[in-house]
């Protein structure tokens, strides 16, 4: 038996100063997060969002009609092994910058294999997504695959739920489908929902007054609406601002933070002094969000989770440092900068990062592409 001593804790968004706790590890960091960073939301095989200029973008449906993407993304997810990298480098960015759970959507066996592939990888729950266009599974279809891997992930570190894209790309039957599905997983649906256009009213119309059978995790809610009773916001205000020009402007009702693109934004520890800004005077609370709250609004265990720095916590809060120890579940995965298994420290993965995706684009992408 050792002991976790920092000079500086942030123990479930609150922060102690000369902290000291028993733990299976003898490490003492100047600061410790407790358990580390959650990124809430994440897709790991977006290489091009195509967004040209910042917040030119109305609502996610104009964007998704009016964008033009450089890379075939249909195409990219059908190539398992070239998808499957692609997560594998998400996560391991994810534990390099001290992230310790990912909520992760797009394609399933990609994400899956990606995350056994690292040896040792952050706590993952896994959101097939469901979406009513060419080159994405049906409902049925994700349920059946979920239920194929579901007992591969017995022991606490990843859970399916049903990722409804979208409640202008899936049919409300789809939708309701979503949710019956999920139920019978016992897992949870996660949506974007809200994101530039209002649609806690349509919600109602489509599922009925909550309580719902299952929790709904929306993810953006940029806009300033009372959600029902049983759906719980993650909010992207780094990719929400890109795109739209602006993101949620109270914490109240937000529960997690996700980057949205990791592979070209960083994970959400990079976006820090971001939400920090957006919301002064609330350092704990946004602390606790990104941390703690990710995991909970997904109902994961994070026993055993931290991440440890040599640096002040005013670097971590300007997102400027990169952890020297990263624990999951009480096993070291990162140590002394160096992530286990890939034996790779944070320059080599963005690097891998740069080349994989220069790989995607040559392989699927669109030869129209804007100059």
């Amino acid at each position: 038996m050792g002991y976790l001593e920092a000079e500086t804790a942030v123990v479930h968004g609150r922060i102690v100063e000369g902290f000291r706790a028993p733990s299976k590890h003898d490490i003492w960091m100047k600061t410790i997060i407790i358990p580390g960073f959650s990124d809430a939301h994440a897709h790991p095989q977006v290489v091009d969002p195509g967004v040209r200029s910042v917040g030119e973008w109305r609502d996610s449906y104009q964007w998704l009609a009016g964008r033009t993407l450089i890379i075939d993304e249909a195409s990219l997810r059908s190539d398992v092994e070239l998808s499957s990298r692609l997560a594998a480098l998400t996560f391991a960015r994810a534990l390099l910058e001290g992230v310790t759970m990912v909520a992760a959507t797009g394609r399933l066996e990609a994400n899956l294999s990606g995350w056994l592939s690292l040896g040792g990888a952050p706590r993952l729950v896994l959101l097939p997504t469901v979406m009513d266009r060419r080159g994405w599974p049906t409902v049925d279809e994700v349920e059946s695959l979920a239920l194929s891997v579901k007992p591969m992930l017995a022991d606490g570190l990843a859970r399916i739920g049903v990722f409804v894209h979208s409640l202008g790309t899936v049919k409300p039957s789809n939708v309701k489908a979503s949710i019956t599905a999920a139920r019978r997983l016992k897992s949870l649906v996660g949506m974007h929902l809200s994101e530039g256009v209002s649609e806690a009213d349509r919600l109602v119309e489509v599922l009925g007054e909550g309580p719902y059978p299952v929790r709904i995790v929306a993810v953006h809610c940029t806009e300033e609406e009372r959600l029902p009773f049983g759906v719980f916001c993650v909010s992207c205000p780094m990719s929400n601002i890109i795109l739209y020009g602006r993101t949620r402007r109270r914490l109240a009702g937000i529960y997690g933070f996700g980057s949205d693109w990791p592979l070209l934004l960083g994970s959400t520890p990079r976006h820090l002094w971001l939400i920090l800004s957006l919301y002064p005077g609330r350092m704990e609370s946004v602390l606790y969000r990104a941390t703690t709250g990710g995991y909970r609004v997904y109902g994961m265990p994070f026993s055993g989770d931290f991440v440890g720095y040599d640096e002040s916590i005013y670097k971590v809060l300007e997102g400027k440092a990169t952890p020297r120890y990263v624990s999951v579940a009480d096993r070291i995965v990162v140590e002394e900068g160096v992530l286990r298994g890939p034996n790779a420290d944070l320059n080599r993965i963005e690097s891998l990062i740069t080349e994989t995706i220069k790989e995607a684009l040559e392989k699927h992408g669109i030869d129209e592409a804007p100059k």
